[in-house]
């Protein structure tokens, strides 16, 4: 019986040594991965000041790869402000020859389109600012270009090892400035905002610009954070929402002015490492 039953213990054996070889591989690859990941933040690029502060700023974030300092007049904002659509220009020096300026204009649009969706749900928004009308003006201030090389060799490793599988390097970065003004009262709130790229968020683009893009949505969350939210310590925006059919105004506006995204190219862009060309078109042409 022990003559019988001696091959079939030995392909048990096989099967055994073969599964636990492959989890071994599995966790090696995924703890060299973590580690990578854990320290794959590119540092926040350095920025001239654009937007002069009129009141004291507040560092709220202060780490290599992140940085802001804000200030916000929350009384006058308590009520539902009426706000006009956001402006954006790039500032001189902003980027570099390897990103072009129509690249960069990609990313302050976005930018821009971030903070105005952001802002649609919770305020009034109009067109042009006048009287009693908030004044929003955003200035790009810096792009560090992403490596499209290595946003490609990201792609391939994660064909083929499961997980978070960015390499962290090549990684970009953006730094920009806003504030929000009314005509008699000035300055009512600013952020210099600038961030490095992190390999666990922002996902790999075959683009120099994909970081960048990427980045200007986060930053949109975090100045209209800083307008709107009532409670920031509190998880979600503490503030009431305006009647759908006004959301759905703001935001037919805010598509009128800074265009919107291509879904089928977000789409594919799930399965590909597309960069942001390819689901954004930037802001419609004006006609004469």
């Amino acid at each position: 019986m022990q003559v019988l039953f001696a091959p079939v213990r030995l392909m048990e054996s096989l099967v055994i040594f073969e599964v636990r070889k492959r989890a071994y591989f599995l966790f090696f690859w995924q703890a060299i991965l973590a580690t990578l990941v854990l320290g794959g933040c590119a540092s926040a690029p350095q920025r001239e000041q654009v937007i002069v502060s009129e009141q004291a700023l507040t560092r709220v974030a202060n780490k290599r790869h992140r940085q802001i300092e804000q200030f916000v007049n929350s009384d006058a904002l308590s009520a539902t402000p009426r706000i006009a659509l956001p402006t954006v220009r790039i500032a001189e020096g902003a980027h570099s020859e390897a990103v072009s300026l129509q690249e960069a204009t990609l990313v302050a649009n976005h930018a821009a389109r971030s903070v105005c969706l952001r802002l649609a749900p919770y305020a009034e928004l109009q067109t042009n600012p006048v009287d009693g009308i908030f004044a929003v003006s955003l200035v790009l201030t810096a792009i560090n270009p992403s490596s499209g090389a290595a946003a490609g060799a990201s792609f391939v490793v994660s064909y083929f090892v499961p997980g978070p599988s960015r390499l962290p390097i090549g990684l970009g970065g953006m730094a920009i400035e806003a504030e929000l003004r009314d005509q008699a009262a000035g300055q009512l709130a600013l952020m210099r905002w600038s961030r490095g790229a992190n390999s666990a968020s922002q996902d790999a683009k075959v683009s120099r610009i994909g970081d960048a893009w990427q980045l200007a949505g986060d930053f949109g969350k975090d100045f209209s954070r800083l307008l709107l939210d009532t409670d920031a310590k509190k998880w979600g925006m503490q503030r009431k929402r305006l009647d759908k059919a006004v959301v759905r105004a703001n935001r037919t506006l805010c598509a009128q002015r800074f265009g919107k995204l291509n879904t089928a190219g977000r789409g594919a862009s799930m399965l590909l490492p597309l960069g942001p060309a390819a689901m954004d078109p930037g802001p419609p042409e004006k006609s004469d």
